[in-house]
């Protein structure tokens, strides 16, 4: 069982958003190459918009030298469509630093949901390019 799953079990955000959970467990056979595995994301509320309109999946990265985690990347499912970005690793609620919005306007949650799997592995694939 993977944390989607145990998320679905114990379902406590808005109907409308249960699909992107229910792709990303179908999506842990083929997760992307360079995403942090799929048990070290997170599903919370949104930020800045009522809890019932939108989804917020994220999930801290390390860093592997000191062992602390160094930044946390999310991604942002609502009614305008994906945003992602970095977010607070601490407290991932305070805000999502949006590096660009994909509007929803004829795509899928599905869609959307794969566009933010890839965007993660990306990022995570710069950042540890970057520290090395």
């Amino acid at each position: 069982m993977s944390t989607f799953d145990e998320y679905l079990a114990h379902w406590e955000f808005g109907d409308d958003w249960r699909p992107v959970v229910e792709h990303l467990a179908a999506r842990v056979t083929n997760w992307p190459n360079g995403a942090p595995p799929p048990d070290d994301f997170c599903v919370d509320f949104p930020v800045d918009v009522l809890w019932t309109d939108g989804l917020l999946v994220w999930t801290s990265l390390v860093d592997p030298l000191r062992g602390t985690i160094s930044t946390g990347l999310g991604g942002q499912i609502d009614r305008s469509g994906l945003r992602c970005g970095n977010l607070n690793p601490h407290n991932p609620g305070d805000h999502l630093d949006c590096h660009f919005v994909l509007l929803r306007e004829g795509r899928s949650l599905s869609a959307l949901t794969d566009a933010f799997l890839d965007w993660v592995a990306a990022e995570t694939t710069r950042l540890s390019l970057h520290n090395d």
